[in-house]
């Protein structure tokens, strides 16, 4: 299958400037290990240092468990990738801002943080943790204009406004591809670009 690249690109708009609680949408041929079929969360912008956030959609194979043996009740959550910086860090998005002591909104829905003791006590209650809450460790990091200078090469989309209501679920391609489809039909090319590169 052969693809004209040109098609594949869209028109930088250097207006459009990513928020906090924003979305970055890698392009669909990204290689870099961390960020191929990536969707990231900016969670702090620092004008003078940079921008932070969290890959949403890249599993590992560890829960909680692999970091607290202690906890058993840790067994059955997962932990994601957030990113390549400071991989022994540990953050936590949810929904449940009402409930858990400490809780920073992101945007409206999605809270990032709480108190320990809280969440530990939501979890051995039975709280639903699917779509609920997430685990990530290490996160995604830009240093001042870096964001940018990778923005005007096209290897990210920006979704100003994105739809709260299942950005704690699903993982992986599947969740890549359900991002690009809220950017709109200017984006719908992305979707035909096999994830294997070998396939053409």
């Amino acid at each position: 299958m052969s693809m004209n690249i040109g098609n594949l690109l869209y028109d930088y708009n250097p207006e459009i400037v990513p928020e906090r609680g924003s979305l970055l949408v890698s392009e669909p041929m990204m290689e870099e290990a961390f960020f191929s079929r990536s969707v990231v969360m900016i969670l702090d912008i620092d004008r003078g240092r940079g921008h932070l956030g969290l890959v949403m959609n890249k599993a590992t194979h560890l829960t909680l468990r692999s970091l607290l043996p202690d906890w058993v009740g840790g067994a059955d959550v997962p932990v994601f990738c957030g990113g390549p910086v400071d991989t022994q860090r540990l953050f936590m998005l949810h929904t449940l801002g009402g409930i858990f002591q400490g809780a920073s909104e992101v945007i409206p829905g999605i809270y990032v943080g709480g108190k320990i003791e809280d969440i530990v006590d939501y979890i051995d209650s039975g709280g639903i943790i699917e779509g609920k809450i997430r685990f990530f460790l290490g996160y995604s990091g830009w240093s001042k204009d870096q964001l940018e200078h990778e923005r005007k090469s096209h290897s990210w989309a920006i979704d100003l406004h994105p739809d709260t209501s299942d950005l704690l679920s699903d993982e992986g391609n599947s969740y890549w591809r359900r991002e690009v489809k809220c950017l709109g039909e200017n984006y719908r090319s992305w979707l035909m670009v096999p994830q294997d590169p070998s396939y053409n």
